[in-house]
């Protein structure tokens, strides 16, 4: 990991990758082999993201389609300042996330159980984030068109491509990260 969480975090993603562990098995969060590395593969790769993130523009974040509350989770942790949506419209990961919001007590971050379509919809949340971010959520194409229509203008949208290649219009931030500005 090249970010070096502070002390508290450390403990409050450890926590966390616990409640991943305990939930899993029911309710489809990550694979079964993934959970002896989860913090590795998952959390630290979440957190490739936070030099991001904290560069943007004041303001609320949102992670579209959370998850496991990845990266949303790892970052808010991490960037306590900012206030996080974590939007995922299936029930059973939303009630999951809710839990790891009132497990770790993040008063920063609010559990939409909501498509990214219908929050775009509401004045509250759609063009209203100073960055959005997505991981695992479609093919980079897709998953621009779901999260830029909830970016402010001035905004990023910023969207962990992996191997696939970088679609048009999207600038490569780093690697397997593409980003999109917002005029």
């Amino acid at each position: 990991m090249i970010y070096k969480p502070e002390p508290g975090a450390v403990e409050l993603l450890a926590t966390y990758a616990r409640l991943v562990g305990a939930w899993a098995p029911r309710t489809d969060l990550v694979s079964e082999r993934d959970l002896p590395r989860f913090e590795q593969r998952h959390v630290d790769d979440s957190l490739r993201l936070l030099e991001l993130v904290s560069s943007a523009p004041p303001g609320p974040a949102a992670d579209v389609g959370s998850g496991a509350g990845l990266p949303g989770v790892p970052l808010a942790i991490c960037d306590p300042g900012r206030e996080w949506h974590l939007i995922e419209p299936r029930r059973k990961r939303a009630a999951f996330l809710e839990e790891v919001v009132r497990e770790l007590d993040l008063p920063n971050v609010v559990v939409l159980a909501i498509t990214a379509e219908e929050a775009a919809r509401d004045p509250a949340f759609g063009s209203n984030h100073s960055i959005a971010v997505a991981r695992a959520l479609a093919a980079p194409a897709v998953a621009f068109d779901l999260i830029l229509p909830l970016v402010a203008p001035g905004g990023l949208a910023a969207v962990m491509i992996g191997r696939a290649e970088a679609p048009p219009n999207s600038t490569t931030w780093a690697t397997g990260i593409a980003t999109v500005s917002v005029r």
